[in-house]
């Protein structure tokens, strides 16, 4: 099976170009690249001769991290798609891991974690070191892990992502949109694994947490009218922030308990948010 490597970038050169030599080192061979350039420069194109090896499709889109994948989606030839980031690289057998798995296991999806490749933390995705199958309410993971077999016509919403009206849960709307069609899903941290540098998170910024958290509110009021959104809803609108910003307030981490707590707010923001937005979706 070959593999569509979508990778959507802007402001960045050097993370590129490192993205690109781990690529060079890959056991697995079978690939293209599809990059996404919406900057306005030639930064991207100029390092591009030096990876001739590769098998790489310049192509240029709007700013909007689902409008590029989107993009990159319609030239898309591989049976096999992922979405790295523009700063994150790959460990040399992951592409020969994710092949191995669809070829033996019958599944449609999988999702993994993102790590420091410093110190094996993990940046992004869900902090489990467990495999398990995916579930209408078990789909967060991480779209820098994110691998889908014949992917069809299904198109991220671009109302969600960085440069969206909302800048996060992209992946897991359309994750969740797959499983409901009939896809099925696995989580296996062990073997989906790509290092990333490590979050900027600020438990102090409080403002950009609760900006942060309006795509988490926006996911849930899209996915209202299902059994799955009220799920998400009773469980991040109802209780899951607020009781750990109540939580750390007993405690006496005030720090903490306001992260939570305009966490909560970012959330019930984007809820109502979501519903002024509904008939701009393209997906």
């Amino acid at each position: 099976m070959r593999f569509s490597l979508i990778l959507a970038t802007v402001h960045r050169r050097e993370e590129v170009e490192n993205f690109l030599l781990s690529l060079l080192g890959q056991t697995y061979r079978d690939f293209e690249v599809l990059i996404i350039d919406q900057n306005k420069d030639d930064r991207i194109g100029s390092i591009l001769p030096h990876f001739h090896d590769l098998a790489i499709t310049h192509l240029h889109s709007p700013i909007g991290l689902s409008v590029a994948r989107n993009a990159g989606l319609e030239h898309a030839s591989g049976e096999i798609i992922c979405f790295p980031d523009d700063d994150c690289t790959y460990p040399p057998e992951l592409l020969e891991n994710i092949h191995r798995f669809f070829t033996e296991n019958d599944y449609d999806i999988l999702m993994g974690k993102t790590i420091d490749k410093q110190t094996g933390a993990i940046v992004a995705g869900r902090n489990e070191s467990g495999e398990r199958e995916l579930s209408h309410f078990f789909t967060l993971g991480s779209s820098t892990t994110l691998f889908i077999k014949n992917i069809g016509d299904t198109r991220f919403d671009e109302r969600f992502g960085i440069g969206g009206i909302f800048g996060s849960e992209e992946e897991h709307d359309l994750v969740l949109r797959l499983l409901k069609s009939g896809y099925k899903g696995f989580y296996n941290p062990n073997i989906d694994y790509v290092y990333h540098p490590p979050s900027d998170l600020d438990y102090t910024d409080l403002e950009r947490i609760k900006e942060r958290s309006v795509g988490l509110g926006a996911f849930i009021a899209k996915h209202w009218m299902s059994k799955e959104g009220f799920l998400y809803f009773f469980k991040y609108n109802i209780i899951r922030p607020l009781s750990g910003s109540l939580i750390h307030l007993a405690r006496f981490d005030l720090v903490r308990s306001k992260f939570y707590f305009f966490k909560w707010l970012g959330i019930w923001k984007g809820f109502f948010k979501y519903f002024g937005t509904k008939n701009e979706t393209r997906i």
